[in-house]
């Protein structure tokens, strides 16, 4: 049986942090790659500690969602897209998302 392998963008946030721990825990048989820039609100502290043991159950890829190529690259190894990623940009004291 084929297992789900799932892309996680923006996973090294708050919310998508707290999906890749529930899916890592409760599927073990799921495939996780994790796409994340590390701006303001990510960090690799935020991911489970027990990647390092994972073996190719997790991938962490350094990126950015809007690089095109790596997108479909890593879309093309996976059955599931899950996007958590969210710009907010601050020009002159407004705010946009």
């Amino acid at each position: 049986m084929k297992y789900p392998r799932i892309l996680v963008t923006g996973a090294a946030g708050f919310i998508g942090s707290n999906f890749v721990h529930h899916i890592y825990q409760k599927y073990p048989d799921y495939r996780i790659l994790v796409l994340d820039l590390l701006t303001y609100a990510g960090s690799v502290d935020n991911l489970p500690t027990s990647f390092s043991g994972a073996g190719d159950r997790v991938e962490f890829w350094y990126g950015d969602v809007r690089n095109a190529s790596l997108v479909e690259n890593l879309m093309r190894r996976v059955d599931i897209v899950v996007h958590f990623v969210l710009f907010i940009i601050i020009i002159h004291g407004a705010c946009f998302m």
